[in-house]
Formats: C-alpha cells, structure tokens, sequence
C-alpha cells in the first residue's frame, strides 16, 4: 500500500523541518514551492503563460517572475 502525505501550514510552522525528516527516513519528497520557483525563474516554462495572461509587466528585468 502507498501512502501520500500533504504538509501544510503557515510561514514558520515547520513544513521544511518535517520534509527533511522525511527526507532522511528515504521517504521521496516533491517540494511544491521549489518546483514553483523554477517555473517562474527568469526563462521558466510558466512564463509566456503569465505574461498572456496577465501582462508583460509581471516579469521583471531579469526575465523571472516579478514576486
């Protein structure tokens, strides 16, 4: 049987901290936010995508999401 476990939370609540103890049990972890980062660093596949949708301006000069 395979279980998923979801970690939610708050800035601060130890999201992190429980994942590296995952992480370290050989448990796989997929950090969401990082995958989030890459997408919309500066050439990132989501993108084009953003900028149709919601305008140029929201990319910065450096090509990456304007956070």
């Amino acid at each position: 049987m395979t279980y998923r476990v979801a970690l939610t939370g708050g800035i601060g609540s130890g999201k992190s901290t429980v994942a590296e103890h995952f992480a370290a049990l050989g448990v796989a972890v997929s950090d969401a936010d990082a995958i989030a980062h890459q997408l919309t660093a500066a050439d990132g596949a989501a993108l084009p995508a953003i900028a149709a949708v919601f305008g140029a301006e929201m990319i910065d000069p450096n090509g990456a999401l304007d956070r």
